[in-house]
């Protein structure tokens, strides 16, 4: 049987951490993904009703907690701590940042999803997260969006990289350092980095695919399965 080698961790992200560790987006996923050399994570935020960021994927509650009437922008964050804790630690922002200052060496992406724009303008979240953002982690934080505006504001309210997850028709119009799109999109990875953009493909968790679109030109590849795309497997 022939071997394949592993792929490097400087091109991996460890997709909501790793699944190996813990429940997506925890912080037993984090930490696991990091001990294990992760050099890039990334992880989602929501914000809850009282307008606190959580580190979580979805807004319904329905695929984690089995709570198809819960969303977390409609949630104060007490009770969706208590909602979640038969399933998983909930995380907030300001804990996960925490951690981050304890691993110089790991790269953060930070998705701020888009249903709090229902609440907020681009602006006022931009400068929600430069409150949150200790300065001596705005080199080591990205934070990415798929929502243009959002994106926008961060570049022009927080001294931090930034990148556009490729979701949605408009993209930024100021400059941004990364773009993450799906796998089936790697015919245009050189369309992007001509103009200086490094480009994540998602989610990829079989070591072969890894490679051949690492082989194709992505910066980085995005897999829920980090311990296992970074080991030699046969």
């Amino acid at each position: 049987m022939q071997m394949l080698e592993n792929i490097p961790t400087t091109k991996l992200v460890a997709h909501r951490g790793d699944r190996a560790g813990g429940i997506e987006n925890t912080l037993a996923a984090f930490e696991y993904a990091a001990a294990r050399g992760a050099r890039y994570a990334e992880c989602d935020i929501q914000f809850t009703r009282d307008l606190v960021a959580v580190v979580i994927h979805d807004n319904r509650l329905e695929r984690l907690c089995n709570r198809p009437d819960v969303k977390v922008v409609q949630t104060e964050l007490a009770d969706l701590q208590q909602i979640c804790s038969d399933h998983f630690k909930l995380c907030d922002l300001s804990e996960l940042l925490s951690w981050l200052q304890k691993v110089p060496q790991l790269t953060l992406f930070i998705e701020i999803k888009p249903p709090i724009r229902r609440r907020l303008t681009a602006r006022a979240i931009a400068r929600r997260l430069a409150d949150q953002i200790p300065a001596p982690l705005l080199q080591q934080v990205v934070l990415i969006s798929q929502n243009a505006d959002i994106i926008d504001a961060c570049n022009n309210h927080i001294g931090c990289r930034t990148g556009w997850v490729a979701e949605s028709p408009r993209q930024p119009s100021t400059a941004f350092d990364y773009i993450f799109m799906s796998s089936q999109q790697s015919n245009t990875i050189s369309s992007w980095q001509a103009r200086g953009i490094r480009v994540g493909l998602y989610t990829v968790n079989d070591l072969s695919q890894a490679r051949a679109l690492l082989a194709a030109g992505a910066d980085l590849i995005e897999t829920d399965q980090f311990s296992c795309l970074a080991e030699t497997r046969g």
